[in-house]
């Protein structure tokens, strides 16, 4: 999907102008919070929107079987790894559920909305993305509606009711609002990952950040999470106690996830794996994962050789500047032992 520079600024400032009149609505929520978000309690239809590397299919694998949860799609957005081998492993990883046929899954855009080159990641995910495991064929194929379009058509058939779970960068999203800007409040969330807290600029952020700046400015209701590891981290001993499972979920996990486990641990001495993607997921089915949120004014940077794609939040009275209403909730504590318990009942099953 290509679109014309001009049709791009319009949108930019359209959505700009959104979350101007959105900005009072989200300030009622309190400044830091210990309790939950009323966007991320109940049911939800949720659109996964994802680049499916390893964090991300157990985030998919979690969400397909939440009962508290209503996938209606799975769209894919450029990120981690080649994207065709992202929209194969979204195939499989349905296939894995036990969902084959049931949840369709939609190729979108294969390059950040300004066609710009970004970094990919196999340092963690491996080659074909899911670390040592190998990709078997399988028989679902992509549904033929761009991932763009059925973003824009699930949430004008449910207003009010869907959650994208944005896993990978937010190309597809940018793009569904710089189209359609009508359907930011008709969400009602966006769950982002922004990437590692200890990856500057975060990942997920920096593969567009251009998208990721056309949807802080919106006005659709964003959460989002900056990965930190006491809050998502599984330990070797935890990695242990998954082998212990012996199911076809947890052997994939333990295949897929051993590269991650041992580049947290070497490369960012963390305690570790860390995995935001699977605790965002968390927090849609039980939100008492999330334990404390702040409202904030985020700002993506869209220049700079070394910040590029960088979130900065923060008020401003040092320079003399007002600090700017709301336009999102930073998730700042989030509980590792609920989490971790419902990563294992998903990875028990068979």
């Amino acid at each position: 999907m290509k679109i014309d520079r001009r049709v791009l600024l319009g949108g930019m400032l359209a959505a700009g102008a959104l979350g101007t009149r959105a900005a009072a609505v989200r300030a009622a929520e309190p400044g830091v919070s210990d309790v939950v978000l009323p966007r991320l309690a109940g049911h939800h239809r949720v659109i996964i929107d994802t680049d499916p590397g390893n964090d991300d299919a157990i985030a998919i694998l979690m969400a397909l079987s939440a009962p508290s949860l209503s996938v209606e799609a799975i769209t894919v957005a450029p990120g981690n790894i080649r994207y065709d081998q992202e929209v194969r492993n979204a195939l499989f990883v349905v296939e894995l559920a036990g969902q084959a046929g049931r949840i369709p899954v939609h190729r979108g855009m294969t390059h950040p909305i300004m066609d710009r080159p970004y970094a990919t990641a196999t340092f963690i995910h491996g080659r074909d993305g899911l670390g040592d495991f190998e990709v078997p064929p399988v028989k679902q194929q992509p549904d033929p509606e761009h991932a763009v379009e059925a973003i824009r058509r699930i949430v004008r058939q449910h207003p009010g009711e869907v959650v994208i779970l944005a896993l990978g960068s937010l190309s597809n999203v940018a793009m569904a609002l710089l189209l359609d800007p009508a359907i930011a409040p008709m969400l009602k969330g966006i769950q982002f990952v922004a990437g590692a807290g200890n990856a500057v600029p975060p990942f997920n952020a920096m593969a567009d950040p251009e998208a990721a700046d056309i949807v802080f400015r919106s006005g659709a209701p964003i959460t989002f999470g900056l990965g930190g590891p006491t809050d998502s981290i599984l330990t070797r001993e935890d990695f242990a106690h998954i082998a212990t499972f012996d199911t076809p979920r947890s052997r994939f996990f333990m295949r897929s996830n051993q590269k991650r486990l041992d580049f947290e641990m070497s490369a960012r001495n963390a305690p570790g794996s860390v995995n935001g993607d699977p605790l965002a997921t968390a927090m849609l089915i039980d939100p008492a994962v999330g334990i404390a949120f702040k409202a904030i004014h985020a700002r993506v940077e869209l220049e700079g050789q070394w910040t590029r794609g960088d979130i900065l939040y923060g008020e401003n009275r040092y320079n003399m500047q007002p600090t700017l209403p709301p336009n999102a909730n930073l998730c700042v504590k989030a509980d590792n032992e609920r989490f971790k318990r419902i990563l294992f009942d998903t990875l028990r099953r068979s």
